[in-house]
């Protein structure tokens, strides 16, 4: 998948780079040459257009050329004589000859035309004519107010677009660092990075809420950037502002708006419009999974889902804006009525109307309850959006851009047919464990790799759900090479359905044809720190667990402990499996059971029969069938030290740092209070002279 994902990622930037050259890019002696010629063909008919195509440029045509060196030398911008000069080399006019008809021209000039006697409306007319000095320069200042508020748009839409691509690669940079450097990087745990860490990069915004949803009146859920996306996205959206308040002036006289309100509308309408082109592509990147900066930033999903959308939000305002402006514009001229009858204006209207729905959609609180119709929604919308606004803008020669979101949109989604492609169609044993969870195993091919801490999206082939797939934990097995799992907690949706299926099934247990599409997430240099503490709650063990053992059989000589907070003992039955795997590891395994009076499922013990009555001989078999269920899982887990109630996370976050003389990363993954947690002890314990290192393997979708 390497050599596809590398030719895809290289295609997907040659539209965006081609979208940004087909920008026009206006020039003074240019505009005054264009200036030129409009004001002198709406003064007289100097020469006939049909018959006459050198038409200014013709020397034989002294009325044509001489009006145009005047109005030329008026301009007292030499370069747009030269211009126009260049532009005429094809009809062999010189410089000589240019002045010449400017000098000949200056003893016939026609100032009023109307007043000349030989003046008749659409005929010929054969003197030199001159625009006055007042009329020529609002005609030039209001043709180069308006045509440099375009440069100005593509300007500022090129600062936006290059914003983030810079701190991506800053980020890249830093994460090279960390792989080709690591003590480097872990020798920097002085008080100044502490500080910038502390208070910068590692904390969430307030309090300790970062991957917990914040709500307003308990309905509104939201998700909470972390202290340093909330000032990149601040900066962001602090420099859209700037670029759509700057440098708008009205030009009087104005030969093309004779409102006010007019000319302002258009213009802010213009740089509004034109900057969110640039936008749009970038947004339908960052809400892709296969979003090619998280290969080079290593930026997680959720963090690009959080830019994703307060970006989606700022076009939505800037479409807005670009909308009541030309509004003004349209009133200001008269032509608001004709305008929305005609087709563009309707499509831009549809465009705008599906990018508020998807803005209203998003919210978490519909992502959280009904995810496949969100998913399913936005996609439609999405398809609506581009759609109308490339009937929008296809007539004003800036259908590039949607040309590249389209490419955007669809290399996301070829990719994820290449990688389902890559990975095959597979038969899943999956097995409803302690009514609560979905055990999948999955054969898998050897040429798809995954790596520690990774996530891949499911799909499975029935008719119930075989369009929906979610983002699960691999665990692969250190036993069979061929095969990997996933754990997949019953909730709604896709869940629920097979829950409801697997429910009637012998033994609560199918096999399942499915495919699987990945493997997604960054890789962490993991390896090159002296201790690895895992925290897992709930259903977050599996990614942690498998990361876990597999540093622990590479026999270094990291020390490796992993904590594992459950609610009661039915959890252990869907991983009991994976940790006996544990036994004679270096693995420093400790479980919290926060009910740990309850008692374990009778039919817990009858599952696992030989493997916790394997070291017992027959005759004490009965006693053991006496004991307490607990107490002979506790027996056949003996390397795993159990423990009551809840972990205080900040004391066992100090004591891990206090036993750690040099560096230590700190993996978490679990219900989002727990994470947060996890987040604020490592923050609020950051030692001098040690480096830990948080690693949130929480993905907010």
């Amino acid at each position: 998948m390497v050599s596809l994902s590398s030719l895809a990622t290289v295609l997907l930037l040659s539209s965006t780079t081609l979208a940004v050259e087909g920008v026009t890019i206006y020039h003074k002696d240019d505009l005054i040459v264009s200036t030129c010629k409009t004001m002198l063909g709406k003064a007289a008919v100097l020469f006939n257009a049909t018959t006459d195509k050198a038409g200014y440029c013709n020397r034989k045509n002294q009325q044509a050329l001489g009006s145009m060196a005047t109005c030329l030398k008026m301009s007292k911008n030499e370069q747009a004589v030269d211009t126009f000069i260049t532009l005429c080399a094809k009809y062999n006019l010189t410089a000589e000859q240019f002045m010449a008809s400017y000098n000949n021209a200056s003893n016939f000039l026609v100032k009023n035309v109307t007043a000349n006697p030989t003046y008749k409306k659409g005929k010929l007319f054969y003197y030199p004519v001159q625009i006055p000095a007042k009329t020529l320069k609002g005609a030039f200042d209001s043709n180069i107010g308006r045509y440099y508020n375009y440069n100005r748009a593509n300007y500022y839409g090129w600062v936006l677009l290059a914003y983030w691509f810079a701190l991506i690669l800053l980020a890249g940079a830093c994460r090279l660092v960390k792989f080709i450097a690591p003590k480097f990087v872990q020798s920097l745990n002085g008080k100044v990075t502490n500080l910038y860490r502390k208070y910068i990069s590692l904390p969430a915004l307030v309090k300790e809420k970062r991957v917990a949803h914040g709500a307003i009146f308990k309905v509104f859920e939201f998700i909470i950037p972390s202290r340093l996306e909330t000032i990149q996205i601040f900066v962001y959206f602090i420099l859209t502002l700037a670029f759509n308040v700057a440098n708008f002036h009205h030009d009087s006289p104005n030969s093309i708006w004779t409102v006010q309100s007019a000319e302002i509308g258009r213009k802010i309408a213009d740089r509004s419009g034109v900057m969110v082109l640039y936008l749009i592509p970038q947004l339908i990147l960052f809400g892709g999974r296969n979003n090619f900066t998280r290969w080079i930033s290593g930026w997680s999903y959720a963090r690009f889902n959080v830019i994703h959308h307060w970006m989606g939000r700022i076009v939505m305002i800037l479409i807005i804006v670009h909308a009541v402006g030309m509004t003004f514009n349209g009133k200001g001229i008269g032509k608001y009525d004709s305008r929305n009858k005609k087709p563009y204006v309707r499509w831009g209207y549809v465009s705008t109307v599906a990018g508020c729905l998807m803005c209203f959609h998003s919210m978490a609180i519909l992502r959280k309850t009904r995810y496949e119709l969100f998913v399913l929604s936005h996609n439609v919308l999405a398809v609506v959006f581009i759609m109308g606004a490339w009937l929008h803008i296809e007539n004003d020669e800036f259908e590039q851009f949607t040309i590249a979101a389209t490419a955007v949109w669809a290399f996301d989604k070829v990719m994820r047919l290449a990688r389902m492609a890559w990975f095959g169609v597979q038969t899943a044993d999956v097995q409803l464990i302690a009514n609560e969870t979905l055990k999948v195993r999955v054969p898998k091919p050897s040429r798809w790799k995954p790596y520690p801490l990774c996530h891949a999206y499911i799909y499975f082939f029935r008719a119930s759900c075989f369009w929906q797939s979610h983002p699960f934990t691999v665990v692969y097995s250190t036993v069979d090479q061929n095969e990997i799992s996933f754990f997949i907690k019953v909730k709604g949706g896709m869940s629920n359905s097979l829950y409801q299926y697997l429910s009637n099934q012998p033994d609560q247990r199918a096999s399942i044809k499915c495919s699987v599409e990945g493997p997604y997430g960054s890789q962490e240099p993991l390896q090159h720190y002296e201790s690895l503490v895992f925290f897992a709650g709930g259903n977050g063990i599996p990614g942690l667990f498998a990361s876990a053992l597999e540093f622990a059989l590479k026999n270094t000589n990291q020390k490796v402990k992993l904590y594992w907070t459950i609610r009661h003992w039915k959890s252990m039955e869907w991983f009991y499996t994976e940790f006996l795997s544990l036994k004679d590891t270096n693995i420093e395994a400790v479980v919290y059971v926060s009910r740990y009076d309850t008692k374990l499922d009778e039919d817990f013990i009858e599952k696992f029969q030989p493997e916790l009555s394997s070291s017992s001989s027959e005759k004490d078999l009965d006693a053991k069938n006496s004991q307490d269920h607990v107490a002979r899982l506790m027996e056949s887990l003996s390397f795993v030290d159990f423990r009551s109630g809840r972990p205080n996370i900040e004391e066992v976050v100090q004591q891990e740092i206090s036993e750690t003389s040099r560096s230590m990363a700190v993996i978490a993954c679990g219900h989002d209070q727990f994470v947060d947690a996890t987040r604020k002890a490592v923050v609020n314990n950051l030692p001098v002279g040690k480096r830990v290192d948080l690693i949130d393997t929480m993905e907010v979708w």
